[in-house]
């Protein structure tokens, strides 16, 4: 599934939030709010692409570098900082804290469920191990792409950097 066209990786990403955060919402009957949970945790979690950009080439922003994911390939690092599992616990922690708040409850519950099928399905379509979506192995691998993917990714990467000529 590694080289599916993002476009089907985005509309995975957001079938999958949507029809997360719509069945969390229901649960609580609160359809509405688990919807905008299940997308802010389950798609647009994928923002973090765009900081990584902006780490990597400052205020400049150019779409044709952004879609090429030219970010990991000029930096050689993979942060991504908001797909991690660390986030998991930590949400469903603040929903029990919250748990006489039922808005809050649902939200904090739809957030982590759609940001781990996020996650879990990443992992799936980019064929990486689901170690490589915690935070502080990512950390602890200086987030450095030779160190994180597998050596024919690696390799692809490399291919892909020679291609762009970096």
């Amino acid at each position: 599934m590694e080289n599916l066209p993002l476009s089907v990786h985005l509309l995975i990403h957001l079938v999958l939030a949507v029809l997360t955060g719509w069945l969390i919402g229901e649960k609580f009957k609160k359809p509405a709010l688990g919807l905008a949970a299940g997308l802010v945790g389950g798609f647009f979690i994928d923002l973090d692409h765009v900081l990584e950009y902006f780490l990597v080439f400052g205020w400049h922003f150019n779409l044709g570098l952004f879609l090429d994911s030219r970010q990991f390939l000029e930096s050689g690092l993979i942060r991504i900082f908001f797909h991690a599992w660390e986030y998991v616990p930590i949400f469903f922690l603040l929903a029990w804290l919250f748990r006489r708040k039922i808005t809050i409850l649902i939200f904090f519950i739809a957030l982590a469920v759609s940001g781990a099928v996020h996650l879990a399905s990443d992992s799936i379509i980019n064929n990486y191990p689901i170690r490589n979506y915690s935070l502080i192995y990512r950390y602890q691998s200086g987030f450095q792409a030779k160190q994180l993917l597998n050596y024919e990714q690696y390799d692809n990467f490399l291919e892909t950097k020679e291609h762009f000529g970096l």
